[in-house]
């Protein structure tokens, strides 16, 4: 028996698409480095868990110098702006994923 096409959950529960978050200046630094960090690896090197990348680029990017933070905030605030002039009525919201105790 044939299976029918997937659907995305939203698309099934009519719900509109999650817009994501503009990007930080910490998560530009991060994906610039981790391009960089890609285009070093060979085709043979073991893969290395996510985890442990953003703990290498952290310790980079704590002992940035001042000037070179100051360029990835300001590239947040441009991307920012784009995200405020796409999704004009945006705002953050949190969703709680704790439990509460009883």
């Amino acid at each position: 028996m044939p299976r029918s096409p997937r659907s995305r959950p939203s698309e099934v529960a009519g719900k509109p698409e999650k817009i994501p978050r503009p990007p930080n200046a910490w998560i530009i630094y991060r994906t610039d480095r981790l391009n960089e960090w890609k285009d070093t690896r060979g085709p043979n090197d073991p893969p290395v868990k996510q985890a442990d990348i953003s703990r290498m680029i952290g310790t980079r990017w704590r002992f940035e110098a001042d000037h070179v933070k100051l360029e990835y905030e300001k590239r947040a605030a441009i991307a920012k702006a784009e995200h405020k002039r796409k999704y004009p009525n945006y705002k953050y919201n949190p969703i709680s994923r704790r439990t509460t105790k009883l």
